[in-house]
């Protein structure tokens, strides 16, 4: 009979320091799962600056070029104003990830779209090119360059060109 007790008690005891250290395993387990719940993951790409990198004119008249970045940090607004043919103005827009997450360009919009035909005579024979980001993938805190470039082709509508022009960015989460 004493024996019964012995073991009962034993088993009581060993059940009794189980149920402790699930106690301190499920602590332990909770705290983790706070810490990582409590992480901020942003997702943050945008325009940080725009500066004229270049300006070339064609003749006595110096071309005028002028671009804000909106609030958004999503988009440019440029102004432009070529005064006659070889008139060339070049921008670098400096685009950054301050998120914590990966992100992928995904595209560089234009509006308008003057590689469009139907809107390419408004400002024709002013050609406007952008180097190829798309596709670019940027790490936290990465940055990347994007040349804007306006030049006024030679041909024989020689003249003064005024016309804005916007661009946007469109970016994904690589995650």
């Amino acid at each position: 009979m004493k024996r019964m007790i012995r073991i009962r008690n034993s088993v009581i005891l060993v059940l009794s320091i189980c149920i402790v250290l699930l106690g301190i395993g499920f602590i332990v387990l909770s705290v983790r799962l706070k810490h990582k719940n409590d992480e901020v993951h942003s997702f943050d790409v945008g325009f940080m600056e725009v500066k004229k990198s270049s300006s070339v004119k064609g003749s006595t008249i110096e071309p005028i070029g002028d671009a804000v970045i909106s609030k958004q940090k999503k988009e440019i607004h440029f102004s432009y104003t070529l005064h006659s043919v070889h008139d060339e103005i070049v921008y670098l827009a400096t685009i950054r990830n301050n998120g914590t997450l990966p992100a992928e360009i995904v595209d560089v919009l234009e509006s308008p779209d003057f590689q469009d035909p139907k809107l390419e005579k408004i400002i024709s024979p002013v050609t406007i090119t952008l180097s190829d980001i798309k596709g670019k993938i940027l790490q936290p805190g990465e940055d990347i360059t994007l040349k804007i470039s306006v030049y006024y082709n030679p041909s024989s509508s020689a003249g003064k060109k005024a016309f804005d022009y916007t661009i946007g960015l469109i970016t994904k989460s690589r995650t």
